[in-house]
């Protein structure tokens, strides 16, 4: 398995099997499964039709994103593998016509994507079993913190974009079910005009409201930190030595080790692994969830 097979826009049939989020998401598994998958194995997962699944196979091979696999002992049927594990576009950026159409498949993506959430939304989640997070609103950015956002959604992005396997190796997946568990949006929209910024405001039931006493905690529930006890925290809980921060920050390694030593003080850290962790929320209750249900 190669990894990335890159597809031209422009070729007949790329941007049709884009559009067309089932047939994709039948590649998904086919590729995360590493493994050679019959259209029996591939009904039995996915609860579609046969003729269907045929129909997205010949789509898929005719794009060389499948590769068919003979019939052997003890498979009775063809079976198809993956050849690579991700997917490259290429479209030339002057021809306005490919273009529009690509918007046009990025809108019916999200499309999918919102009537996939409402429709599998979990509604007896709870925090004990992950975290749910959702955020919007509108801000005035420096460049600098808007050049810092654009490094930490892009890390966040390269994360999300890493081929994850559900067959061998693929670590806590449960195999039984290889059904995603998770749906993730990240969207940024640069504005114009005289619209003032929205200012933050958290829901939280009474027996939480300790958590975000004003005098003690940010809006992450954590305690108050300077402009730059934070920005010196945030940094080292992404792995920097306190020489980049410094660099980073235009000062000196002195300050750097200053600041830390609040922040660490007022976090009741006192090592950055325990940072990370702090920061990261892996070491506290999510604010507003009743942590007593069972």
């Amino acid at each position: 398995m190669s990894v990335s097979m890159t597809l031209d826009a422009a070729d007949p049939g790329v941007l049709e099997l884009l559009s067309d989020p089932v047939a994709m998401r039948t590649w998904e598994f086919v590729r995360s499964a590493n493994a050679t998958k019959t259209i029996s194995e591939l009904v039995s997962v996915t609860g579609l039709e046969a003729a269907e699944l045929h129909r997205q196979a010949d789509a898929l091979l005719a794009m060389n994103l499948l590769r068919a696999i003979r019939a052997r002992k003890p498979r009775r049927e063809v079976g198809y593998r993956a050849t690579c594990d991700q997917i490259v576009v290429a479209f030339d950026e002057h021809d306005e016509e490919i273009v529009s159409r690509l918007f046009a498949v990025g809108e019916a993506v999200n499309r999918d994507f919102a009537a996939v959430v409402e429709r599998h939304a979990d509604p007896e989640f709870h925090s004990k079993a992950g975290f749910r997070f959702q955020m919007c609103g509108t801000y005035r950015l420096s460049n600098e913190e808007l050049a810092e956002l654009r490094r930490r959604v892009l890390a966040v992005v390269s994360f999300l974009n890493m081929p994850r396997n559900s067959g061998k190796g693929g670590g806590d997946r449960d195999e039984v079910d290889p059904g995603c568990n998770q749906a993730i949006q990240i969207a940024l929209e640069p504005l114009v005009g005289g619209l003032l910024p929205t200012p933050t405001i958290t829901t939280s039931p009474r027996s939480k409201l300790k958590l975000w006493d004003g005098s003690t905690a940010d809006s992450a529930g954590l305690p108050a930190l300077t402009a730059r006890e934070r920005e010196v925290s945030l940094a080292l809980a992404d792995g920097l030595s306190r020489a980049q921060v410094a660099d980073r920050l235009r000062v000196s390694v002195h300050t750097v080790s200053t600041l830390a030593r609040r922040a660490y003080k007022k976090l009741g850290v006192t090592s950055q692994a325990e940072l990370t962790a702090r920061l990261t929320g892996h070491d506290r209750e999510v604010p507003g969830d009743d942590q007593d249900v069972e």
